[in-house]
């Protein structure tokens, strides 16, 4: 199990409460690994978007089986909010739960949030640990960018300076199908479009899109 996925669960000991709630505005829970290793310990997820209806699933499924003494569906009940902060639940939930939150800002402290929250969640675990072993200062935009494009996408940018440097990177992107996110595809094209010998060339496109890049090599053809 990863680094990113049992620090996760260390949030939930198993034996600490039976109704948690969780604030998570980046949907860090929502990650199939982390779902995957939370029902394997008996917890079950249910997200909260309708109050009414999440009531009524609670009262009927959980809140009467734990009444009674028994078991219900599930160990514990995880209340998945979308919201930084849980202030807009029922009382009476928040009396009862044991909350926990979550968010790419506190997970990756050393990072900039705002390009963080534009990386695709498979690559969490892999920039956690990055984090871990490599950020021993907090990084600005600029810094975590070429940050997340040296540790997770292994690419430097400044040191492409050539075309052959460049198709060779795109082709070896695009075949392990790990097109950049826009936020960096922009960072990257505003370092190369500098160099004269890059200019004219659609750099953000053929860095985030397999199709243009097969394009372009068509039309040179």
């Amino acid at each position: 199990m990863s680094a990113w996925i049992e620090h996760i669960l260390g949030e939930f000991p198993s034996d600490l409460a039976r109704l948690w709630i969780v604030a998570d505005p980046d949907d860090v829970l929502l990650d199939e690994q982390v779902l995957s290793a939370l029902r394997s310990r008996g917890f079950e997820v249910l997200p909260f978007e309708d109050p009414i209806a999440f009531r009524a699933d609670f009262e009927e499924r959980y809140r009467q089986a734990w009444d009674r003494g028994e078991p219900g569906p599930a160990q514990a009940l995880v209340l998945h909010l979308r919201a930084a902060e849980p202030d807009a639940l029922p009382w009476d939930y928040l009396r009862q739960a044991r909350t926990v939150h979550l968010s790419l800002a506190n997970l990756f402290p050393r990072l900039s949030y705002g390009v963080v929250r534009q990386l695709a969640a498979e690559h969490r675990g892999s920039l956690f640990k990055a984090q871990a072993k490599h950020a021993s200062q907090t990084l600005g935009e600029t810094a975590t960018k070429d940050f997340i494009l040296t540790h997770i996408f292994r690419i430097g940018p400044h040191l492409i300076s050539r075309t052959e440097d460049l198709w060779r990177e795109l082709l070896r992107l695009h075949g392990q199908d790990a097109a950049l996110p826009a936020l960096l595809a922009d960072h990257v094209a505003g370092i190369l479009q500098a160099l004269p010998r890059f200019k004219g060339l659609p750099i953000r496109g053929l860095l985030t899109s397999k199709g243009t890049m097969l394009r372009v090599v068509q039309d040179a053809w």
